[in-house]
């Protein structure tokens, strides 16, 4: 049985009167404490993504009307800075350990996929190697 239990060992009543109201109020501030920490992260990766230095010379933007993306693409341009800020926010929170472990894992991926890659170059090559089997058709 756990000590902050409202009910005593015999299974019945509260041994004390406001022991529940305790517990769900302990439960209510934790609550609030984690939604508050949520929130200061969501702001916090908010920030990171919306606050970036000015662009270079070579990096300047099209002005309107000209050529470069229109509406539609600027939409999709700022939903996907959005994004890799948001990865890129996460990554810098993950231990170097981890972050290593990760790298290490996506390179064996990496490496996989190519030879998988190589593996389907070789076996097209050969096929074409072989000489395929040509049928006369007559023209009526």
């Amino acid at each position: 049985m756990a000590s902050g239990d409202a009910r005593d060992p015999d299974g019945g009543a509260a041994a004390r009167p406001g022991a529940m109201e305790d517990a769900l109020r302990r439960l209510e501030h934790r609550l609030d404490q984690a939604s508050e920490a949520a929130d200061r992260l969501l702001a916090d990766a908010a920030e990171r993504v919306t606050t970036k230095p000015p662009p270079a010379g070579w990096q300047q933007r099209a002005p309107e009307g000209q050529a470069g993306r229109g509406d539609a693409g600027s939409l999709l341009g700022s939903e996907a800075d959005l994004l890799l800020g948001l990865v890129a926010s996460m990554r810098d929170r993950i231990p170097p350990e981890l972050r290593q472990r990760l790298a290490e894992a996506v390179r064996e991926v990496l490496l996989a996929l190519r030879a998988l890659i190589d593996w389907y170059l070789e076996r097209t090559e050969a096929q074409r190697a072989q000489p395929s089997e040509v049928q006369d058709i007559p023209i009526l």
